[in-house]
């Protein structure tokens, strides 16, 4: 593969590009958010903006994060993996979406009041605003280190960290419309950069280092099974934002959803595989990252990973901005001042592993132990309980 001297400052050029079509895309959308009333203005999405804002949000996780660990746990049979992950998760859709049903156009925090009374549906609520915590401290460390690791590795850690979160942030306090907006722009991009990527490095993979199957038994498939369903599960977010929504969600709809999420895993998962081997592409930081750095467009265009970039950029934003902004609903107070200063508090909760510089080796470590094996039963535990309190009749009065 052909090289090029890289420029000294090439690596903040590509972020500050980056940043600069991310913010032209922003910036733009919540000025006219503005103008028709923003925040304050009562507005329900369709379901293919919803699904847009999901893909791009949740994406991000499944598309770039979830993949060393899980080629580290399934090895060349990670694929066997998502296929097995996929068939559990099709069963758990069927459950969501009776509990989606039940809600209709319901706050969340207003039907288990309604089914289970205050402080049973303070136990639920609370269980999810933690779940969201820890998912919004995961975006902000990764975010944020691979800013680090591949694209400013001589800027001050708490420049890039205080930069990220405020830009996320403002997205948040924008309100919902404006993260449905932004991701309706970005993810057209995002994902023909993606197709494109998958493309052109075609010359550079080797498909049959993804077999013989089961060389290492159905272990490691289980394991990487339960990597790929505790990823998935934050599809109940849903939970919280289908009020916003004209018309409940259908199966069809989560269907449709679920099937591209776990597509966003199997796409990577498979270039990562087929260019790299299992053995090395366990041991990257993020795997999509370095498919960019085997593309080269003729003799002289090559160093196209700034587009890599652009997509961890928006994603991560998009992921960010709707963990904080989804925090306020899981709490008592509704006014505009409690919603922004929860979303404050939420915002500087994540950012505070990435400000004190937790060791990444001790962070990956934490996440690939614990975190997908506590999000798979986290999903299971929750959509069961959920799943019974539909079976509960409304109480009078509520």
């Amino acid at each position: 593969m052909k090289t090029s001297k890289r420029h000294p400052n090439g690596e903040r050029c590509r972020f500050l590009t980056c940043m600069k079509m991310l913010l032209l895309g922003t910036i733009p959308m919540r000025i006219v958010i503005q103008y028709l009333g923003g925040s304050k203005m009562e507005s329900a999405f369709s379901r293919p903006q919803i699904v847009f804002m999901l893909l791009l949000s949740l994406g991000i996780s499944n598309h770039v994060f979830i993949i060393p660990h899980l080629i580290q746990a399934a090895g060349r049979d990670a694929w066997i993996s998502i296929l097995l992950g996929y068939a559990v998760l099709i069963g758990w859709s069927f459950i969501l979406i009776r509990v989606l049903k039940s809600m209709g156009t319901s706050l969340f925090s207003d039907w288990l009041h309604a089914r289970i009374g205050l402080w049973g549906g303070w136990m639920f609520r609370v269980l999810l605003l933690l779940y969201i915590l820890v998912l919004a401290v995961m975006i902000v460390f990764d975010t944020t280190r691979n800013i680090d690791i591949y694209l400013l590795p001589k800027t001050p850690n708490t420049v890039v960290v205080v930069s990220f979160v405020l830009i996320s942030y403002w997205a948040a306090s924008a309100g919902l419309k404006t993260i449905v907006y932004m991701s309706a722009v970005l993810l057209p991009i995002v994902w023909l950069l993606g197709i494109g990527i998958s493309i052109f490095t075609m010359g550079s993979k080797d498909y049959g280092i993804m077999f013989p199957i089961w060389a290492e038994g159905l272990r490691p498939n289980l394991n990487g099974s339960v990597i790929v369903v505790g990823g998935s599960v934050e599809l109940l977010l849903l939970l919280l934002i289908q009020h916003n929504m004209r018309r409940p969600v259908d199966y069809k709809t989560l269907f449709v959803l679920l099937t591209l999420l776990v597509g966003l895993i199997a796409g990577p998962t498979f270039g990562s595989l087929s260019a790299f081997g299992p053995a090395e592409a366990g041991n990257m930081r993020i795997p999509a990252f370095e498919q960019w750095r085997l593309l080269m467009l003729g003799d002289y265009i090559s160093h196209v990973d700034f587009l890599a970039a652009f997509q961890l950029m928006s994603g991560s934003v998009t992921r960010t901005a709707l963990l904080v902004h989804l925090l306020p609903q899981l709490l008592t107070g509704r006014s505009g001042k409690f919603r922004q200063t929860i979303m404050v508090v939420g915002a500087a909760i994540a950012s505070i592993p990435s400000l004190l510089q937790v060791s990444d080796i001790t962070m990956q470590g934490a996440i690939h132990n614990y975190f997908y094996l506590s999000s798979f039963l986290f999903g299971i535990v929750l959509i069961t309980g959920l799943f019974a309190i539909t079976c509960i009749k409304r109480k009078k009065g509520a």
